[in-house]
C-alpha cells in the first residue's frame, strides 16, 4: 500500500506540473491562514490572500528539506530553475522524488519561479562536484540538461501526506485549477514541514 501511494502522490504533483502551462492551471505559494473542510486560504510573500477550494479528491504531499547529499547520480528529480549561461539552468529548488515516482513526467519545460524559469524532470546521468558549485547532467530520453547547484539552491523531499497537515501556519504549494468564473480547486496540495516552503 505504501508503494501504491507513493506512485498515486507522485503522479498527481507531476501530472500537475505537466499541465501548468495549459490555461486555468495555477499554483499558489505562501502561508495558510485559514482553512475549513472546504476551503483553503493562503497568503503569499507579498500579504495578498488567496482563497481555494479544497476537495475532498485533493492529494497531499508531505514536503521535508534535505540537503545536496541526498542527491546522487540515478536519483530522479524535479529541478525549478533560472536561466544560466552556455545553455545551463541555476537550481533555485530541488525535489527528490521517490523511487516510485522515476519517470513520471520526463521533460523540460516552463515554470513560474521567476522570469525565464523553468522546470526539469529527469534523471541525474551525471555529478560532477566543483569548487563553488555541483554540476548535473540530468538526462530524459535521449536529452539532457545541464544544471547548476549553488550555496542558495533548497531542497526538498516528499512522501504521501494527510490532510490534517493542512493547518494554519503552515507553508504550502497549492497546484489548482481555475474555473472558467475565476474560482479555483487544488488538486495538490504540497505541505512543508516545520515551516519549510516546498522548494519548487
Amino acid at each position: 500500500m505504501k508503494l501504491l501511494s507513493l506512485i498515486v502522490a507522485g503522479a498527481a504533483l507531476v501530472t500537475a506540473t505537466a499541465t501548468f502551462a495549459a490555461d486555468r492551471q495555477i499554483h499558489v505559494r505562501g502561508e495558510v491562514s485559514a482553512v475549513s473542510a472546504t476551503e483553503v486560504t493562503i497568503t503569499d510573500r507579498k500579504g495578498k490572500k488567496s482563497t481555494i477550494k479544497l476537495p475532498e479528491t485533493a492529494k497531499v504531499l508531505d514536503v521535508s528539506r534535505t540537503n545536496a547529499d541526498s542527491i546522487k547520480e540515478n536519483s530522479y528529480l524535479g529541478v525549478a530553475a533560472a536561466p544560466a549561461p552556455e545553455g545551463k539552468v541555476r537550481a533555485l529548488g530541488v525535489m527528490v522524488f521517490p523511487e516510485a515516482a522515476r519517470g513520471l513526467h520526463e521533460g523540460h519545460f516552463p515554470w513560474d519561479k521567476g522570469d525565464r524559469s523553468t522546470m526539469t524532470n529527469a534523471t541525474v546521468a551525471k555529478l560532477s562536484k566543483k569548487a563553488s558549485a555541483t554540476e548535473l547532467e540530468m538526462r530524459f530520453g535521449d536529452k539532457t540538461q545541464q544544471v547548476v547547484l549553488d550555496k542558495s539552491t533548497v531542497y526538498g523531499q516528499f512522501v504521501p501526506g494527510k490532510r490534517d497537515l493542512i493547518a494554519v501556519g503552515a507553508k504550502v504549494m497549492v497546484i489548482a485549477d481555475q474555473g472558467a468564473d475565476g474560482a479555483t480547486a487544488a488538486n495538490t496540495v504540497l505541505v512543508g514541514r516545520d515551516g519549510f516552503l516546498p522548494p519548487i
